[in-house]
């Protein structure tokens, strides 16, 4: 075979690889939406397991998410939190091993699915509701306490940066209800009271000046009734015959897509950057260290696959809830779309360095290679084209907001009535007898 003929096989093996990465996370997953969206979530959990791409090792926990998230909205709250703990598992598994690197030049999309900060806390919240639903308080309080570890975690991982997305108070707020339902009310009081203050001391933009109307009620009854000191303008409203926890999740949450970013290798006083337009970014690592003749030219113009989070719009753009026949108010707790954006902010510059680097050993390894072998060269050169892709994965079926009420009950049947704007309706009976639900209702 002639020269030419080899060189137009490897170019049409580059093309190749690069139309099957162009493919997103969610392209290869819609199907579930689709059957999500219009709520057959039997059908939902068929497309889930018969995905090839899901079942494969590295995308294994995304599997067990999104398997766990439609077994609940089945009702099927056993299963849903066989799945959920399969997932709970391996973020920890992720986390111990999160340090061990893989490989500087292994693309993240080839590696396991580590989920995001808000994510490992939606993994108790479904838990934690799975199991209220089944009557097991106690584990649902060990959910409880895994949420305030997961805030930690974040908080830890923040390192102490002020607009950095650490302690979550929805978190919080979701442990004091559960240890409310307990009657541990000093507990819940704590729970509350830290809510309380990241509302007042968030520099993130996501929470301060945000604080449910309902919250400060909380933190009056629970001090009250665990004999604590706690000064407000509010007086204690009892619950005599229970309390309904109603949470309205709203929309998806956003999906990642893909783009191509250039960029170029300079060096000045003896410091490697990358440069992008407007972009500057420094790379903390000596290119000259085992190479004193490199030059930043030798990398030449860099291709990297960048992923970004584009919104979904919701058909649902407000809703109403009623209780007998009083008129009731829906307050934001947790915007997933907007803990999504911060986080992409927290983390770009820190990961665009971490792929610049990746793209540039990849390239010297492709350049000493074909010093050695031209058509070797090429050949790793054909590899690194096919690994290139941004890694798009995310948990997709989380809702895009979660709202909540919390609707005192009265003695006997109480009938709560859900109307939403696109004119889907939910009712459904509870019993006023002293004892606390929980029950989410959801819409697209």
């Amino acid at each position: 075979m002639k020269t030419a003929q080899i060189r137009h096989i490897f170019v049409l093996f580059v093309f190749t690889a690069v139309i099957a990465s162009c493919r997103t996370y969610y392209q290869k997953t819609d199907g579930t939406e689709k059957a999500m969206v219009t709520k057959n979530y039997e059908k939902a959990e068929e497309v889930i397991r018969k995905n090839k791409f899901l079942t494969r090792k590295r995308n294994l926990l995304l599997y067990y998410l999104e398997l766990g998230k439609v077994q609940h909205l089945q009702g099927d709250f056993e299963a849903s939190n066989i799945s959920l703990n399969l997932a709970d598992l391996m973020m920890e598994e992720y986390r111990n091993l999160l340090e061990m690197a893989v490989g500087v030049t292994v693309n993240q999309a080839m590696q396991p699915y580590l989920a995001e900060p808000h994510e490992k806390i939606l993994v108790h919240y479904y838990k934690a509701l799975n199991y209220l639903q089944l009557g097991d308080i106690e584990e649902a309080i060990v959910e409880a306490r895994r949420i305030d570890l997961s805030g930690t975690q974040n908080e830890n991982d923040a390192n102490g940066k002020d607009r950095k997305y650490g302690e979550d108070p929805f978190g919080l707020m979701l442990m004091g209800m559960i240890y409310e339902a307990d009657r541990d009310y000093n507990n819940a009081f704590i729970a509350y009271r830290n809510a309380k203050k990241i509302y007042e001391t968030d520099e993130t933009g996501l929470y301060k000046g945000r604080q449910p109307e309902s919250l400060e009620r909380d933190l009056v009854r629970t001090s009250s009734y665990a004999g604590l000191n706690y000064e407000s303008a509010l007086e204690k409203t009892d619950l005599p015959f229970g309390e309904a926890i109603i949470f309205w999740e709203n929309g998806l949450v956003p999906i990642k897509e893909e783009k191509n970013m250039f960029f170029s290798l300079n060096k000045e006083n003896g410091n490697f950057f990358f440069v992008s337009d407007n972009l500057t970014v420094p790379i903390n690592y000596n290119f000259n260290k085992d190479n004193p003749d490199f030059k930043p030219s030798d990398i030449g113009l860099l291709r990297m696959a960048w992923s970004f989070y584009v919104p979904r719009g919701s058909r649902v753009q407000a809703a109403t809830i009623t209780h007998n026949t009083k008129a009731l108010q829906f307050y934001p707790i947790e915007d997933v779309s907007a803990l999504a954006f911060q986080i992409e902010r927290d983390n770009y510059l820190k990961e665009l360095g971490q792929n610049l680097l990746r793209l540039s050993l990849k390239k010297i390894s492709e350049l000493s290679l074909s010093q050695q072998n031209e058509y070797l060269g090429l050949a790793l050169g054909i590899a690194n084209v096919a690994t290139e892709k941004a890694d798009t994965r995310n948990w997709q079926s989380l809702p895009s907001t979660i709202s909540y009420t919390r609707i005192p009950l009265e003695k006997g049947t109480n009938t709560i009535r859900f109307t939403a704007s696109n004119g889907e309706q939910k009712k459904f009976d509870l019993e006023g007898t002293g004892r606390m639900y929980f029950r989410n209702i959801v819409t697209y």
